[in-house]
């Protein structure tokens, strides 16, 4: 008896919707293993383990949001921080240059919060793809402000600007297992 082709379309569907969607079969992981999985596919592993495992929530809507809410509280902790060395490059021989630099990144970690604040209200308004955007243009903005002060003894701030960008890849890599 031959099938006809109305009665293969279910069976269509089902394939395409596995095939278009790769995390379909690890929707299964909560907890640690939810974040291995995640932290798998970034660029540090470690970092990523370290900081998204100590607290809950453990699903991966909690991973995304927990990772994006530290990356807004890094971003904070960096203006704070450049604010303070534009202080001290102000009563110090330290001019020209290095202030400028400074002061440039201060301006980049103005776009930096403001595309974290974006991207938490697309979470929050569930525009998947609205948020990553967001927080690829803070990683963007984060690595030119990394790049202005490489070599010049600001360990703080690039230890601060390092998080956010690593926080934002693990938000964007979780966004993979919506």
């Amino acid at each position: 008896m031959a099938l006809h082709t109305h009665a293969l379309y279910p069976l269509l569907l089902l394939i395409l919707a596995v095939i278009i969607h790769p995390s379909y079969g690890d929707k299964h992981l909560n907890g640690e293993a939810l974040v291995e999985e995640i932290c798998r596919h970034t660029s540090s592993h470690e970092y990523c383990v370290g900081t998204m495992i100590p607290g809950p929530p453990l699903n991966v809507e909690g991973i995304a949001s927990t990772a994006l809410g530290w990356a807004q509280i890094r971003a904070l902790e960096a203006g704070t921080t450049i604010s303070s060395l534009l202080k001290d490059s102000a009563s110090t021989a330290r001019h020209g240059r290095y202030r400028v630099r400074l002061q440039r990144c201060w301006d980049l970690n103005m776009d930096t919060m403001a595309d974290l604040w974006s991207a938490s209200s697309s979470f929050h308004s569930k525009n998947i793809k609205a948020m990553v955007n967001y927080l690829y243009g803070a990683s963007k903005s984060t690595k030119k402000c990394q790049t202005l002060i490489s070599g010049r003894n600001c360990t703080s701030l690039a230890a601060k600007n390092n998080d956010i960008i690593k926080l934002s890849e693990i938000c964007v890599v979780s966004t993979k297992f919506f």
